[in-house]
């Protein structure tokens, strides 16, 4: 009994290593009880965002509008090469590529530091400059914290003041190779309305958040747990040196003998005179 509870465990503590996933309540109960603890993922994590620094938004609007459309215009130049190369052989040739549809489907999605296409958030740090607080972008993933949000926040109001015009500028403009800098005129002094003025000069910041680099263990944490929150799915994640300590003991309590025990090897010795006589018949 005590070498299969050991072989149940090992093989699920392989597939853990290997896959990474989360698994049953009793599971992860008997994963405690041995002292391995992991970080809840997905539906189950309930930690709360950071909260949004309000009063830097009137500072960043602007600044954070046309990093958007610098941004959103290299991504839709990708998106609408193919659309714009095609070529029409006959009349009655048409291309089933929805170029505007896919820039739509970027730019919903280009707010969220959680996916691909909103990567460029978290690794923005917001930096007082003189009298101004400017966007300086970072070679690295940063911890989603209050800045992050502010950035995140202020994003989403900008999409909800351009409305549909944000992707039809930036469709149009590709497609006629309008410079990056009317665009962002259009998107941001017009359609969303955020650099029609400059922004007030910088006064009384009582937050000034520093920037905290991500390792590459918790960015794939972070895009883990993205995935399964989107999938609506829950687990724990654990780290990879705990699976493995945890293989070592009980490799050193006797697991071997436990996962290809006597009794698997009687078996087989049943079975190999049985598996002889069938290809003797044949």
């Amino acid at each position: 009994m005590r070498s299969s509870w050991f072989g149940v465990l090992a093989l699920t503590l392989v597939t853990l290593a290997r896959a990474q996933m989360g698994m049953g309540p009793e599971e992860e109960e008997m994963m405690e009880a041995m002292g391995i603890k992991g970080q809840p993922m997905g539906r189950k994590n309930l930690n709360p965002q950071a909260e949004i620094l309000k009063a830097d938004l009137k500072y960043i609007r602007c600044g954070v509008c046309r990093k958007m459309v610098d941004i959103a215009y290299t991504k839709a130049a990708d998106i609408l090469d193919k659309r714009f190369k095609f070529q029409k052989k006959r009349k009655r040739d048409v291309t089933e590529f929805d170029g505007e549809g896919a820039v739509q489907e970027y730019v919903e999605k280009m707010c969220n530091p959680l996916k691909p296409e909103g990567d460029w958030v978290g690794k923005i740090d917001l930096v007082e400059e003189g009298d101004q607080l400017q966007l300086a972008s970072q070679p690295m993933h940063g911890k989603c914290l209050k800045e992050c949000r502010t950035i995140e926040y202020a994003c989403e109001e900008i999409l909800d003041k351009a409305d549909t015009e944000f992707t039809e500028i930036l469709y149009t403009a590709v497609k006629d190779k309008t410079p990056v800098d009317k665009v962002q005129r259009f998107i941001c002094n017009r359609a969303a309305g955020v650099c029609k003025k400059k922004a007030p000069p910088l006064s009384g910041r009582k937050v000034d958040e520093r920037f905290q680099p991500m390792t590459p263990e918790e960015k794939q944490m972070q895009d883990m747990q993205a995935n399964l929150k989107e999938s609506g799915m829950s687990g724990t994640m654990y780290r990879r040196e705990d699976l493995a300590g945890m293989m070592d003991k009980l490799g050193d309590m006797g697991l071997g003998e436990g996962m290809g025990g006597e009794e698997g090897a009687e078996g087989g010795d049943d079975q190999s005179p049985d598996v002889a006589e069938e290809k003797d018949e044949v």
